[in-house]
Order: structure tokens, then sequence, then C-alpha cells
């Protein structure tokens, strides 16, 4: 496999992985301080450090947890890519490719003799439940309560990135083929990295994987053939050079 666009740490990850630090770092001062300020009694300090507590403490958390989120992201593609590199070189790969006049990067597009492919990580752990479009993530105590986990919508987002990459390529189609525009599909895959996690799935409206079963997904698919000039243009398009 071909990776046509080398992978740089996207800088808005970057930037909510740096914000979130600095917020559990003055949380986490701002929890010191107020416990300090009940313990020593002194009113009316006292009162306020006992208003302080709490609220440090639960913002503290939440920042930590998203720290969480947004750090575990970039490990989840390394797994990923290393699966994708088995592949042959009739393979090329776009890695964190924005796709006008969608803001977010997707984290593969993978173009090949046999198709189109945009293929979306997730590094979360816990259990995650998915009926049709709705999903819903949590984690459940030593004591049998479930503490509910961000999710989001993932299967949404895997459509949406597949559906603007695919209007891209229409627009764009004369200059990929020359000439006529062929019927063109892009598969959207999820696939979950995290090995700490039990999924409960109920007609997912998109293909969802283990990193493990990824290529062998892809081998399988038929229903396109595109040629080699083809599938270095429409990538060389795709990545704007």
């Amino acid at each position: 496999m071909r990776v046509l666009k080398a992978k740089r740490r996207n800088l808005y990850v970057w930037r909510f992985i740096q914000l979130n630090k600095s917020r559990i770092m003055l949380f986490g001062t701002l929890f010191f301080l107020a416990t300090m300020l009940f313990v020593m009694d002194v009113r009316p300090y006292a009162s306020v450090g006992l208003i302080l507590i709490p609220l440090s403490y639960v913002l503290g958390l939440y920042a930590y947890r998203s720290y969480m989120g947004w750090s575990s992201g970039p490990t989840g593609e390394e797994k990923v890519l290393a699966e994708l590199e088995k592949l042959s070189d009739g393979y090329v790969l776009i890695r964190n490719a924005v796709i006008p006049p969608s803001r977010g990067d997707i984290d593969y597009i993978l173009i090949g003799p046999n198709g189109i492919f945009v293929i979306e990580s997730k590094n979360v752990g816990g259990v995650v439940e998915c009926s049709g479009d709705r999903w819903y993530r949590y984690k459940v105590g030593r004591r049998g309560s479930k503490y509910d986990l961000e999710v989001g919508n993932p299967s949404r987002q895997v459509k949406r990135s597949a559906k603007t990459l695919k209007d891209f390529i229409l627009k764009h189609g004369r200059i990929i083929f020359k000439g006529r525009v062929p019927h063109i599909w892009v598969y959207g895959i999820l696939v979950f990295t995290n090995n700490n996690i039990t999924l409960k799935l109920r007609n997912p409206t998109v293909d969802v994987l283990g990193v493990q079963e990824l290529n062998e997904f892809i081998l399988r698919r038929k229903d396109m053939s595109i040629d080699r000039k083809v599938v270095n243009r429409m990538t060389e398009t795709i990545a704007g050079r």
C-alpha cells in the first residue's frame, strides 16, 4: 500500500488536547486551594472553599475525560494504519484529508482497484450499543451501576464523510476519468480499535468492523473496477496535488 499524503498531527486535535491539559491543571489547582480554605476554617473563606470543592472536582473530571478521549484517537489510528499497510501497492491511502465543503477531516480514504473506502476509527472502551443510527456508550461499575460515556453518532459521521467524498469525486469526474463519469460507490467503514470494548450492534447503517477484519472486508469488495491510472488521478485530486 502507498501512502500518498503522510500523516501530520491534526492541529485541531492538538489544540483540544493542550486546552484540556491546561483545564486539568487549572481545576486541580482550584480544588487544592478550595480544600485548604475549607480545612483552615477561616470565615468567610471556608464557605467559599466548600462551594468550590465540588465545582472544581466536577469540572476537572470533565476536562480529564475530554483529554483522554482526544488523546486516545491517534493511538487507534496507528493500529488501523498498521493493518492497512499489509495491502498491496495497488491501494493508495490518504490520511486526515479535509474534503470541501466539510471542515472536519476524514481519518482514512483508501482507493484501490476494487473500490473507494472511507474509514473512520474510534479508540473507545466500555460497552457500545447501536440500534440503526442511535448510539449509546457506558461502563458498568463494580456494583452493577451504569456510567454514561460520550460516543457521539459515528455512523452518521461515516455516512456524511462518504457522501462528501462521493460528491467531490463526481464534481471532478471529467478530470479523474478523462471522459464519461461512471457510477461510483464509496464504502463507509467504522473501525473500533480498543481491545476493552463490548459491541452490541443491531441493524447498524454502516459496516462496523474490528481492526483485524478490515483488510478481508476490503479485499472482498468486487462492485467496482478502477484502473491504476484512475486511482492515481483520483488520489492526487483529493490530496490537492
